[in-house]
């Protein structure tokens, strides 16, 4: 896979499928949308999760 080079859509994608355990498929289609995720992106990640890079998790300074 190529690196992502929009870093702020892949963290909008990121945290959409974090919830996805406790939002449907329809709110998650919906998030993406409202948070400007391409719909090619957005119908990739929804319909092909074995596609999916690993997420991005946020790093804290100690």
């Amino acid at each position: 896979m190529a690196e992502r080079k929009d870093t702020i859509t892949a963290s909008r994608v990121d945290l959409i499928l974090a919830l996805l355990p406790i939002i449907s498929l329809k709110e998650a289609v919906q998030s993406m949308v409202d948070s400007g995720v391409p719909a090619d992106v957005a119908a990739r990640v929804l319909n092909s999760p074995e596609q999916r890079r690993p997420m991005q998790l946020p790093t804290f300074l100690e």
